[in-house]
């Protein structure tokens, strides 16, 4: 099976769950040439993570409103569920708001060759304001030469990158439309969003442009790792609405018309639907577009610690001074954690703690800001959610059985590859029991990644 960024796939395990990043569709793909999916590992739902391996901390954004005031933003109140999707409802959202969605067009340059930039694949995307400015995910365009969008009306024009985002996986672009002919959504309230809720999602799936599939909120998700890279949806909208390559980076909508998600995951096991996909909340994009468009990029925050979920097996085999919590199994040098002097364990003397191996001896983390922390996902999408680079966290430990505070101040989060320094990280691609994952992508490695 595989999970999709919307315009690649992903997979589902019995053990272990899977993403695809559902990526763009390749140029010149039908219903029965479909892109081949880019399989990729997702964090694993809530309901396995008590038995994560290791994860080290990531971090990011505070909360802030939508970019500028050109975009158009649905006012932040509490709104009763959506009612049980009908037809109309459906009609209705996508007659509001196909005119706002565009199929995004990358092309590439061949390696060794001195030619144009040939089209490489499709993706989706949605004005956002009256300046022309598109939001989209970071994979659809993150390798292209050249981008182009075109409006449902079928015209193309020349469009650019303004910003972009790997960590959020998402992206800005701004193209050369006339303003007579732009039609921006209306940003919708993503946190008001209740499971069992109708969603609609308009893309490109394939090629297929100007699509349009209906569903319900499955469920929320603290966090899920995207496949490959160092994409993390935060607070992740889990829908049972049809996502598929091309979809990638279109808005998933309320029963209001209301953008509240940008579609990015879909799981595809053996090719088809399995009713499993994920959706970047549209709050998240709201707390780094303000940056992206006026810097091209986004700071999040860096605590550069890996951690160990405390499980009632690990306390009592290691004697844990501490029931729940996180133990640190490893400090980045130079990292806020460093300069804070906190204790990693040790490497050269790991345990085995049920299905696990861990490095005993580090300080254990069992409260942020004041509020108990219990797993990884929780203390990376309080960071994510709540903090900035620049600015502090203090993290309640315990120390040779002693409880004490410590100020960390947090530091700008190096890109993926910095991160991946072989004498500083153990590889991402470690078989279970071996260790840590670090910077948090996923608990639990998938073997043969």
């Amino acid at each position: 099976m595989g999970m999709l960024k919307l315009g690649s796939a992903a997979a589902v395990g019995s053990a272990l769950t899977l993403l695809t990043v559902v990526g763009p569709a390749g140029i010149g793909t039908s219903i029965s040439q479909t892109a081949t999916p880019i399989f990729s590992s997702v964090q694993r739902t809530a309901e396995h993570w008590n038995s994560s391996i290791a994860s080290a901390i990531a971090q990011a954004p505070r909360p802030a409103l939508a970019a500028g005031p050109s975009l158009t933003t649905a006012p932040v109140v509490a709104q009763q569920a959506a009612g049980p999707a009908t037809a109309d409802t459906t009609a209705r959202v996508y007659q509001e708001n196909r005119p706002s969605v565009v199929t995004v067009i990358s092309s590439m340059v061949q390696p060794g060759f001195r030619s144009e930039p040939q089209p490489a694949g499709t993706g989706s995307g949605f004005v956002i304001d009256d300046q022309g400015h598109i939001l989209t995910n970071n994979h659809v365009v993150s390798e292209a030469d050249k981008l182009e969008v075109t409006l449902s009306d079928g015209t193309t024009f020349p469009a650019k990158l303004i910003g972009r985002d790997p960590r959020f996986d998402l992206a800005v672009l701004q193209a050369e439309i006339p303003a007579d002919r732009l039609r921006a959504v209306t940003l919708g309230d993503s946190d008001q969003l209740q499971v069992g809720e109708q969603v609609v999602a308009i893309g490109n799936p394939y090629g297929l442009d100007g699509t349009v599939t209906t569903g319900i909120v499955s469920s929320r998700r603290p966090l899920v790792s995207e496949p490959g890279g160092d994409g993390v949806l935060v607070n992740a909208i889990q829908t049972d609405t049809s996502i598929n390559p091309g979809n990638s980076g279109g808005p998933l909508l309320n029963s209001r018309g209301e953008v509240i998600g940008v579609t990015t995951l879909g799981l595809m096991p053996n090719g088809g639907q399995a009713g499993l996909n994920f959706a970047i909340p549209i709050n998240n994009a709201k707390r780094i577009l303000p940056d992206l468009l006026a810097k091209g990029s986004f700071a999040h925050p860096f605590a550069g610690i890996g951690t160990a979920e405390i499980t009632s097996t690990m306390a009592e085999q290691l004697k844990l001074p501490a029931k729940e919590g996180l133990l640190v199994q490893s400090v980045d040098p130079n990292s806020g954690a460093a300069k804070a002097g906190l204790k990693g364990g040790s490497q050269q003397q790991q345990q085995q703690a049920g299905a696990r191996q861990v490095a005993p001896g580090g300080d254990i983390i069992v409260a942020v800001d004041g509020k108990a922390t219990k797993r990884p996902e929780d203390f990376a999408s309080y960071l994510e959610l709540n903090k900035q680079a620049g600015e502090t966290v203090v993290l309640t430990i315990v120390r040779d059985g002693k409880q004490q505070d410590v100020t960390l101040t947090l530091g700008e989060r190096p890109s993926a590859q910095a991160q991946q320094a072989p004498s500083q990280q153990p590889s991402r691609r470690q078989q279970p029991g071996q260790g840590q994952i670090p910077d948090f992508p996923f608990p639990f490695p998938i073997p043969g990644r």
